[in-house]
């Protein structure tokens, strides 16, 4: 099978919603050829946040738009507009919106079946699926 290129459009992929007022849109997964990687990007409204978790692969996270607080295993960082964390596999990690504008990041996982375990539950899911979750 020959794989194509793509060229996606953000106002043209549909976001999904996650902890609540989190929306993530996926980019690149399977679904779109990708054998390696998934990304894309998530809003975080003011004051809300992801909930603490890992994954089973390395993820690099670029803040878009505004400022996080990053929990990287049990660490603290501020994190401003064009600044990139790179976090490894099964680290502990959160971004959190403190401020009064929204927060926006880009994210890839270096693993097209990459996993969110959430720390506090306990319970797994694929990235990919994360929507359909109860």
């Amino acid at each position: 099978m020959s794989l194509k290129e793509k060229i996606l459009k953000e106002k043209k992929i549909k976001s999904i919603r996650r902890f609540g007022t989190v929306r993530t849109k996926v980019f690149i997964s399977n679904k779109t050829g990708s054998k390696s990687l998934i990304s894309g990007t998530t809003l975080i409204p003011q004051n809300k946040s992801i909930n603490l978790h890992y994954h089973n692969c390395e993820e690099a996270v670029l803040i878009m738009e505004g400022t996080a607080v990053a929990e990287i295993n049990y660490k603290k960082y501020i994190l401003n507009a064009g600044d990139v964390s790179w976090i490894p596999a099964k680290i502990p990690h959160r971004f959190i919106n403190k401020k009064k504008q929204n927060l926006k990041i880009y994210w890839t996982y270096a693993n097209s079946r990459a996993t969110r375990t959430d720390v506090i539950t306990g319970k797994t899911y694929k990235i990919i699926d994360e929507h359909k979750k109860k």
